[in-house]
């Protein structure tokens, strides 16, 4: 049913949220420029990587993606890869640091962890339409797929688009929201 309604759906969403989407592009533009620390990742929970190959997931699986269920587990993915990349990067860390072969358990990240790295990742994707994006998938998505893992995910992509729209970029280097949003 998608397909053959895809360019008319595309139209209404693009002119229904031209103007979000060109005040998020914006700041998503300028919030390139800061550091990870910029979004109140914590130090330990950085990147060596700036979380690129979420980024990437990100930016490619959902602009190449034609369906919302495939732009949809695009997000899934890259939110996987964050826990995926932070544990390697932790694990190598570890190794270099103690040198001596013995496994530490590294500790998972928390959700309060989590999303400001999903922010980052967000931001430096360099989505086209993300507000749109977000009501194509909550509109159109099976209503079972916005329950269990998969609606935490599209909840998150939601919260940081949301949280992007926030940001008062007036304010220097600390990381602050605007009043008036």
């Amino acid at each position: 049913v998608y397909v053959p309604l895809r360019s008319h759906i595309s139209r209404i969403l693009v002119n229904g949220w031209r103007q979000e989407d060109l005040e998020i592009h914006f700041k998503m533009q300028e919030l390139r420029k800061r550091p990870q620390s910029f979004f109140q990742i914590k130090k330990q929970h950085e990147s060596r990587s700036n979380w690129e190959s979420v980024s990437k997931i990100l930016s490619m699986g959902v602009a190449i993606s034609t369906l919302p269920c495939e732009k949809l587990q695009a997000i899934v993915d890259a939110a996987k890869e964050i826990s995926r990349l932070y544990e390697e990067e932790q694990s190598s860390m570890i190794d270099e640091v103690n040198g001596d072969g013995k496994k530490k358990q590294i500790a998972s990240l928390s959700a309060d962890d989590f999303l400001p790295i999903f922010i980052f990742c967000v931001v430096r994707s360099d989505l086209e339409r993300p507000c749109a994006l977000c009501v194509l998938l909550r509109t159109l998505c099976d209503p079972s797929k916005r329950i269990g893992e998969t609606g935490y995910y599209l909840a998150s992509f939601e919260a940081a688009i949301s949280h992007i729209g926030e940001i008062d970029l007036s304010s220097g280097d600390q990381y602050h929201r605007s009043p008036l949003l």
